[in-house]
């Protein structure tokens, strides 16, 4: 059993995303799990992702996902690392 910090529920990705996720990494990186934690929000306990690594944006997970097109990241909190080959979010 993995050590998770997920606020809500027990959601992992689907399996597409997590087949993209699977795709895209390389070199060092890992995937951050985000998840929404406004309690007034209809995407309550829904997770993003963002990619982690030395040739990323990110070096370092930020507290808060970052604000994109798609949305505002203030409401996602870092709750974790996917796990890329069970779909799972640990603390690891």
């Amino acid at each position: 059993m993995s050590n998770t910090k997920l606020i809500l529920g027990t959601e992992r990705p689907d399996s597409n995303s997590l087949r993209l996720m699977r795709d895209r990494t390389k070199d060092g990186m890992r995937w951050a799990a985000y998840q929404n934690v406004d309690l007034g929000h209809p995407d309550l306990g829904h997770l993003q992702f963002l990619a982690i690594g030395p040739k990323q944006t990110y070096k370092e997970p930020p507290k808060n996902m970052p604000d994109t097109p798609a949305g505002i990241g203030w409401r996602y909190i870092h709750v974790g690392w996917v796990d890329l080959k069970t779909g799972e979010i640990s603390e690891l």
